[in-house]
């Protein structure tokens, strides 16, 4: 779950990979200079400039007065021995670098370079992000945000060294200008020494572009480094296998609640992803006014009168449950809520089901499984949206702690919490914003869920929530690239689950 090939690093981790890899080899570490350093990092940087722009003769680069300003120096100096025109913009001036950074200056001058004011116009279509690194955090002041606007007003090409201006490393919190995300938008991001974690989730998704990480030859450094978060990406050899005496039974009994008056659709759409993705049995308690639809649509489940009186035997014999999809805040979904709540049933609470949650006095009974947006996670918290948005891992530790659940933030880079520790989706995008996903979602891990509570396979449960959150993402990925982003439906996600659960789907990147 979390090998080093996908560990997500904070700045201070990766600081501290810089400093043993810093440290002579009689104390364990590599020897290295910090402008050894940070002359790979700008050679890796330049290559895969040459990599993505091959036929690029001329390149405009922006420093600031950092680190990251080193290395843009560094690429501008190695641009002008290739041959190429080399505009380099200083936002402060070079007589204020220190260190490494002002040896990269120098070396820069020292082949004919030339330095720029930082209110000369960007002269051309490739444009080298050198302005803020690692140590950054919001907000954005003054001269950033008029050169960040500049940059993204150009129209050029970006590569953006390290991350991309503006952007947290840590938790992927983006400043906004008049309402608006501001960082560079960038083409493409070459991130140095290990993945930070903020390139992975939140507003930050927008503005990464294409991701490169050059390990810049101390990944083994790395090693030492303890961190409970990593990368998830769907693995479809994960997945248990079913036995060959296995009967439904065996294959989990799930039960999905929800559905009032005039939201039928939603349960609908958890008990059908439910089903392509492995339970054995699923039944579904709804209004009456919804029996025909289910049945016409999906004559596999089973539907179950939400008035009937052995409804609480049949929760308490469930192997999983999902309560929220269409549940509503009438009188009505409260009462399934305080039913579904009290049952000595595993269960997953999602939509309306965490609005009852927010309200409730007391914490459901068994293990908990939660699956709010934003929205929905700043309510459970008793927070506004824009904290959740400023750092959703931490919002998704808070969640997990304060319900003793296992969590997922969903949105940009979902933030998957169980006790195992934290995870980021490397899957999903904006085709996913359409109604119905989180429905889905509820269904694929009743799914994955409901074999393993009904077996003696609960060691797995964390991990195969967590692949049930990529297998949903990958799905909607696959569905985007077949119809284009503009016109997926939660359906065609469920369409092409099978694929994507049998490892036949070939996804970008």
């Amino acid at each position: 779950m979390h090998s080093l090939k996908y560990q997500l690093y904070t700045a201070a981790e990766i600081r501290s990979i810089e400093d043993r890899a810093m440290r002579p080899t009689s104390h364990q570490g590599m020897g290295l200079s910090g402008y050894t350093l940070m002359q790979r990092a700008g050679e890796a940087a330049f290559e895969q400039m040459l990599q993505h722009w091959p036929e690029t003769c001329a390149v405009s680069v922006i420093c600031g007065k950092g680190n990251n300003a080193g290395d843009g120096y560094i690429v501008a100096r190695l641009a002008c021995q290739f041959g190429m025109r080399v505009q380099l913009i200083a936002l402060a001036s070079p007589e204020i670098l220190q260190g490494d950074a002002r040896t990269a200056f120098e070396d820069f001058v020292a082949v004919g370079g030339v330095v720029a004011p930082a209110g000369q116009a960007i002269e051309h279509a490739l444009v080298v992000d050198a302005l803020l690194g690692t140590g950054f955090r919001p907000p954005l002041r003054d001269p950033y945000v008029d050169m960040i606007c500049r940059i993204n007003e150009s129209s050029a090409a970006v590569l953006a060294l390290d991350v991309p201006s503006g952007v947290d490393p840590d938790t992927g919190a983006v400043s906004r200008l008049q309402g608006d995300a501001l960082a560079v938008r960038a083409s493409i991001t070459v991130s140095f020494i290990g993945r930070k974690i903020g390139l992975y989730t939140g507003a930050a998704k927008a503005f990464v572009g294409e991701l490169r990480i050059a390990d810049l030859g101390i990944a083994d450094a790395s090693r030492s480094i303890s961190t409970p978060t990593s990368l998830l990406t769907w693995q479809y050899k994960q997945l248990p296998t079913i036995a060959l005496y296995a009967h439904k039974h065996q294959r989990g009994k799930v039960v999905i609640i929800g559905g009032d008056l005039g939201m039928g659709g939603a349960v609908l759409l958890a008990a059908e992803a439910a089903l392509r993705c492995g339970a054995g049995l699923v039944s579904v308690v709804t209004q009456a006014e919804h029996r025909t639809a289910l049945l016409a649509r999906l004559p596999e489940a089973m539907f179950i009168d939400s008035e009937s009186a052995d409804l609480g035997q049949t929760l308490d014999a469930a192997d999983f449950m999902v309560i929220g999809p269409g549940l509503g805040r009438r009188a009505w979904g409260a009462k399934l809520f305080a039913l579904a709540a009290a049952a000595a049933t595993p269960k997953l609470i999602d939509a309306d089901g965490l609005y009852w949650l927010a309200k409730a006095e007391e914490r459901p009974l068994n293990e908990i499984f939660i699956t709010p947006h934003s929205g929905e996670a700043a309510k459970l918290l008793d927070v506004d949206v824009s904290e959740i948005e400023a750092d959703r891992l931490n919002a998704g530790s808070k969640l997990a702690q304060r319900y003793a659940c296992n969590v997922v933030v969903k949105g940009p880079g979902s933030v998957v919490v169980t006790r195992q520790g934290a995870q980021i989706c490397a899957h999903g995008g904006p085709a996913m914003a359409t109604a119905g996903m989180g429905d889905v979602l509820s269904g694929v891990c009743a799914g994955l869920l409901a074999p393993l509570y009904a077996t003696t396979e609960q060691s797995l449960v964390c991990d195969q929530f967590a692949q049930a959150v990529a297998l949903h993402s990958a799905s909607a990925d696959l569905a985007a690239q077949e119809l284009g982003p503009h016109s997926v439906l939660a359906t065609d996600v469920t369409v092409r689950i099978p694929t994507v659960l049998a490892g036949k789907a070939k996804l970008n990147g």
